[in-house]
C-alpha cells in the first residue's frame, strides 16, 4: 500500500489502542486532535500569559521596592532623631549611655568624631574608614549602616535592626516568595526578575527579586487547574452531544454500506442496493456510486456469462430444434440487455429472404414499428462483410443489427430494440458470444443432421427420423416403406474422373432424387454412394414405382461436368414395414439384402424381395456368423502386421495390426470377407479384444517396440469410451507405451458418428494415444472434416495412390491435403503403394510414411 503514513497510524490505533471499528478510529482521532489542538493553545495562551505575568510582577516588585525604600529611609530618620536626643543628653551629662537604651532606639553606637569617643558599645571602625563616607548620609560597611551627622557624629545601626522592613510579607507578591536585600553595588541575577532603589545620599540600595521559575510554576499551575477544569468540561459536553446527535450521523454512512456489503455477501448482487449516494454529495456518497455501478457491472457480467453457460447448455439440449434455441437466446438477451425487443433471422442468400424469423417475448409486447424491422433487415442483407454491426437512433429508441455469416448459403441477423440507453460495447461482446454459440450450433446441427456434401439428411438423422416414423406408423395402422440406392461401380468414376468429379456426381444425384420425392418424404445419404428414401404413408408397390422412376431418370440423363459427359446406373432395394421387419433396422436390413441382390443381376435394377428370399439370404449370413464363431471358439483369429515406411529413409517405423482367420497350416482369410458379417451380428467387439491381447503378448516377446502400432476401430468400438479405457488399461498393465499407439477410424465412421468420434478421441489423446483419419478421399468431401477432430495423422485411401504419378488431378488433391495437413502439424501416411513411382511421387508431394505391397504384405511377424 502506498500511504504507509495510514498503515502506520491503523496499526498504532489497533495495536495500543485495542480500537476496530473505523467509526471508533475516527472518534479517537478526533478526540486525540481536539487534545493536541487544545493543548498547544491552552501551552500558546500560558506563554503569552506568563509574559505579561512576568511584567505585572516586575511592576508589582518595583512599587513594593519603593515603600521599602521610604519606609526605610523614614526608619533611618527616625533614628538619626534618637540618636541626636542621646548626643544631647550625652554632652549635657558627660555621663556615657548604656548600650541597652541604645538598642531600644535601634542604635548599636555613636562616634564623636570630635573627641573620638563612642556613645554606647564601640564600633569596629576606625575613624579613618569612616573618613571615606563623609559625603554620605547614609553608609553601609558590612552589616553596619551610618548616619552621618554633618561628620561630626556618625550613629551606627545594625542592618538586623532594620531587617522588617525587608520582610517578603510587606510586599504586593508574597505569594512569589521574593527576596530582599541592601547591596552596595548592582547586581544582575539570571532567572529573576529585580527592581532596586538607590538610597538618596548613601552608598547602598534596596533591592527585591522574584524567581522567574516560581512564577512560571505558579502560573503553569493554575493554568492548568483551569485547562482541565474547561477540557473536562467541553469534553464531557461534547461526549453527550455526540452520543445524543452526532454519533448517528457521523456513523450512519459508514454502518449503511457495510450493512448493504454484508447483505450482498449473503444473499447475492441481485438482492442488494447502494442508495447512499442518493441522499448526498460526500465521500461516502461517492463509494456508494461506485459500490453500486461495480455491482450492476459485475451483476451484468454474471448474467452475460450465465447466458453464455446457458446457451452453450441449451445449445446441446436443443440441437434438433433451433427454432426453439433461437427462441431462447432472444429473450434472455432481451432480460441481459434489458431491451424492449429483439428480433433473430435465419437469412438464405440463395433464396434472399429470411426462411424464418424469431420474435422475443418482449418484442411482441412492445410497440416497435414493423416497419423498422424489415429496414434494418434490408440493411444487413445488403452488407456484403461477413460480420457487420450497425446503430442508428430512432427518437428515444436505439436500434443495434448484427449480421454473423454461418457459412456460403446463410447468414443470422440479430436486431434489437432499446430505449433511453445504448447498447454499450460490453453489451456488444456478450452479443457476440451468444450469437456465435448460435451459429456454432447451426453449424453443429447442420453437421449433425445434413451431408455437408449432398445437403440431404445424413445417416445419424436417417435413422432417428425412421425410428419414430416406424412407431407412428404402427400406432395408427399406416404404410411406411424405403428405398435404399446405390451408385453403380462409383469407385471406377472416381478413379476416372477424380474425386471432385465424383463430389459433384453425388450431389447431382441427390438433386434428382429430391426433385422426384414428395415434401414429406425424407432423403439421405446413409454411405459413401448410398441414399435411402423414407416413404410416410406409401404402399410396397408405389415405392417401386418411384424407384424405377429414379433409376430411369439417372440413366436416362447425360450429366456434363466441366469437359467431362457421364453416364450413371443406380441399383435400388425396397423394404415396406410389416412387410419385411417390425422395426427400422429390419426393413433396413431387407432393403440392403435386395439391393445386394440387384448388384448381383447385373445392377441398373431395382429389387424388392420376397420373405422366402430374405430367409435364404439369412440363412447363408448365419452360416458366416457360424464360421465366426467357431473361428474365436477355436482360438484361429490372429492379428498380421503389415509393415509401414519412412517415405525419406526407407525405414520401418510402425505396423497396421490386422485381423486375420487361420484356416488350415498355410491357409489365412483377411478380414474383409468376415469384417462385414461381425459387425451385422455384433461379434466385431469380441475380434477386437482377442486382436489388442494377442498383439499385446506379441509386444512383449519384441526386445525393441515400432514407433507406431496401428489398431483398427470399428464403429461399436468407438461408441463406449470404456472400450478405449480397457485398452488403455491393458497397455498399462503389460508397460506398452502408450504413445507408440495409434487407432485408426475410417472416414465414414467419423462422419456418422461425429461427437462419438470426437469425445473417443478427446479421452485417447488424455492418455498419449493418437489418432489416424483412415481411408481419407473415398467420395467425401474430406476437407471440411479435418478442422472437426484432433487427430495426428491421415491414411490417403489407396484410390487415391493408385497410378499417382500418372494422374496430375490426384497429385493437385494430394498436394493440396498435405498443405493443410503440414499447417494443422498432420502426418501423412499412403496406402496400397505398389511402385516405386508411385512412392517417389508421393515423397516429393509431402507425404510422411506409406504402406503397401511395394513393403511387404502382412504377416505374422514383424518385418526383419
Amino acid at each position: 500500500m502506498k500511504n504507509s503514513k495510514y498503515v502506520r497510524l491503523n496499526k498504532i490505533l489497533e495495536k495500543y489502542f485495542k480500537v476496530r471499528s473505523y467509526g471508533q478510529k475516527v472518534v479517537l482521532i478526533l478526540i486525540l486532535l481536539f487534545i493536541f489542538s487544545f493543548s498547544l493553545v491552552s501551552g500558546i495562551f500560558a506563554y503569552m500569559n506568563l509574559e505579561k505575568k512576568y511584567k505585572k510582577v516586575a511592576h508589582s516588585l518595583e512599587k513594593s521596592v519603593i515603600i521599602k525604600e521610604n519606609l526605610l529611609i523614614k526608619e533611618l530618620e527616625d533614628i538619626e532623631d534618637n540618636g541626636k536626643i542621646l548626643i544631647t543628653t550625652y554632652k549635657q551629662t558627660d555621663i556615657n549611655i548604656d548600650p541597652s537604651i541604645l538598642r531600644k532606639f535601634k542604635i548599636y553606637g555613636i562616634f564623636v568624631k570630635e573627641t573620638g569617643d563612642f556613645i554606647g558599645r564601640r564600633i569596629p571602625l576606625s575613624p579613618i574608614e569612616l573618613k571615606k563616607y563623609k559625603n554620605y548620609r547614609y553608609a553601609l560597611i558590612g552589616d553596619n549602616l551610618i548616619i552621618n551627622l554633618r561628620n561630626a557624629y556618625y550613629i551606627i545601626t545594625k542592618t538586623r535592626y532594620i531587617n522588617h522592613i525587608l520582610d517578603p510579607k510587606m510586599s504586593f507578591i508574597y505569594e512569589y516568595n521574593p527576596i530582599f536585600m541592601f547591596e552596595t553595588q548592582e547586581k544582575k541575577y539570571k532567572s529573576f526578575i529585580c527592581s532596586k532603589r538607590k538610597i538618596t545620599e548613601s552608598n547602598f540600595y534596596i533591592m527585591g527579586c522574584v524567581e522567574k521559575s516560581s512564577i512560571t510554576t505558579k502560573e503553569l499551575s493554575s493554568i492548568a487547574a483551569e485547562s482541565i477544569s474547561l477540557f473536562s468540561t467541553l469534553f464531557i459536553l461534547g461526549f453527550i452531544m455526540y452520543h445524543t446527535f452526532f454519533r448517528s450521523l457521523l456513523l450512519y454512512p459508514i454502518h449503511r454500506l457495510k450493512e448493504d456489503i454484508e447483505k450482498m455477501n449473503k444473499e447475492g448482487l441481485e438482492n442488494v442496493r447502494f442508495t447512499l449516494h442518493k441522499f448526498g454529495e460526500d465521500e461516502f456518497a461517492q463509494i456508494s456510486f461506485v459500490l453500486e455501478e461495480t455491482r450492476k457491472k459485475i451483476l451484468k457480467h454474471q448474467k452475460g456469462m450465465s447466458l453464455v453457460l446457458q446457451t452453450t447448455s441449451k445449445m446441446i439440449s436443443m440441437t434438433n430444434d433451433i427454432h426453439r434455441f433461437s427462441l431462447f437466446t432472444v429473450d434472455k438477451l432481451d432480460e441481459l440487455l434489458d431491451a424492449e425487443g429483439s428480433v433473430l433471422c435465419l437469412y438464405s442468400k440463395i433464396e434472399d429472404r429470411c426462411i424464418f424469423k424469431v420474435h422475443s417475448e418482449r418484442y411482441l409486447k412492445s410497440t416497435v414499428p414493423s416497419y423498422l424491422e424489415n429496414r434494418e433487415i434490408e440493411k444487413l442483407s445488403n452488407k456484403t462483410e461477413k460480420n457487420t454491426v450497425l446503430k442508428n437512433t430512432e427518437g428515444h429508441r436505439h436500434v443495434v443489427s448484427i449480421k454473423k455469416e454461418i457459412n456460403n448459403e446463410y447468414s443470422i441477423f440479430y436486431i434489437t430494440f432499446k430505449k433511453n440507453n445504448p447498447v454499450l460495447k460490453e453489451d456488444l461482446d456478450y452479443l457476440d458470444m451468444v450469437l456465435s454459440h448460435l451459429v456454432y450450433s447451426i453449424n453443429l446441427l447442420n453437421l449433425a443432421t445434413y451431408d455437408p456434401l449432398t445437403k440431404l439428411y445424413n445417416r445419424r438423422a436417417v435413422v432417428e427420423y425412421a425410428e419414430k416414423e416406424v412407431e407412428r406408423s404402427k400406432r395408427y395402422n399406416h404404410p411406411f416403406s424405403i428405398i435404399l440406392l446405390d451408385i453403380d461401380d462409383f469407385k471406377g468414376i472416381n478413379d476416372t474422373y477424380g474425386h471432385t468429379v465424383g463430389d459433384i456426381v453425388l450431389k447431382m444425384i441427390g438433386d434428382v432424387i429430391k426433385e422426384e420425392t414428395r415434401d414429406i418424404d425424407k432423403v439421405g445419404r446413409y454411405g459413401g454412394e448410398e441414399f435411402i428414401i423414407l416413404l410416410p404413408e406409401t404402399k410396397l408397390e408405389n415405392a417401386r414405382k418411384l424407384a424405377e422412376r429414379i433409376k430411369n431418370r439417372i440413366s436416362e440423363t447425360i450429366f456434363d461436368i466441366g469437359d467431362y459427359s457421364i453416364s450413371v446406373t443406380i441399383s435400388a432395394g425396397i423394404s415396406g414395414l410389416g412387410i419385411h421387419g417390425d422395426t427400422f433396422e429390419e426393413m433396413l436390413k431387407a432393403a440392403d439384402l435386395a439391393l445386394y441382390q440387384a448388384k448381383r443381376r447385373g445392377k441398373n435394377q431395382v429389387v424388392m424381395l420376397e420373405r422366402e428370399e430374405i430367409n435364404q439370404i439369412l440363412k447363408e449370413e448365419f452360416q458366416s456368423k457360424n464360421f465366426l464363431i467357431e473361428a474365436i471358439q477355436e482360438n484361429r483369429i490372429v492379428p498380421f502386421f503389415q509393415p509401414i515406411v519412412d517415405t525419406e529413409t526407407l525405414d520401418v517405423v510402425g505396423y497396421e495390426i490386422l485381423a486375420r482367420i487361420k484356416e488350415g497350416e498355410d491357409n489365412v482369410i483377411p478380414a474383409y470377407k468376415f469384417i462385414g458379417t461381425s459387425i451385422k451380428f455384433g461379434i466385431i467387439l469380441k475380434i477386437d479384444e482377442i486382436i489388442q491381447k494377442k498383439t499385446v503378448e506379441f509386444l512383449k516377446q519384441q526386445e525393441k517396440i515400432p514407433e507406431m502400432l496401428f489398431f483398427n476401430l470399428s464403429r461399436p468400438y468407438i461408441q463406449d469410451i470404456h472400450h478405449i479405457m480397457n485398452f488403455v488399461e491393458l497397455l498399462e498393465k503389460n508397460n506398452i507405451p502408450k504413445e507408440n499407439i495409434v487407432l485408426e477410424i475410417t472416414e465414414e465412421e467419423a462422419i456418422s458418428e461425429i461427437t462419438v468420434v470426437k469425445e473417443a478421441i478427446r479421452i485417447a489423446k488424455s492418455k498419449g494415444i493418437r489418432f489416424a483419419l483412415d481411408d481419407f478421399g473415398v467420395g467425401y468431401s474430406t476437407f471440411s472434416y479435418i478442422k472437426h477432430f484432433d487427430i495426428d495423422i491421415i491414411k490417403l485411401d489407396g484410390s487415391l495412390v493408385k497410378d499417382i504419378h500418372k494422374d496430375r488431378d490426384k497429385q493437385i488433391i494430394i498436394g493440396g491435403i498435405a498443405y493443410i495437413c503440414k499447417e494443422k502439424g498432420i502426418k501423412l501416411l499412403a496406402e496400397m503403394v505398389e511402385t516405386e513411382k508411385e512412392l517417389e511421387t508421393l515423397r516429393k508431394l509431402g507425404v510422411s510414411y506409406a504402406q503397401g505391397f511395394l513393403f511387404g504384405k502382412a504377416s505374422g511377424k514383424f518385418k526383419e
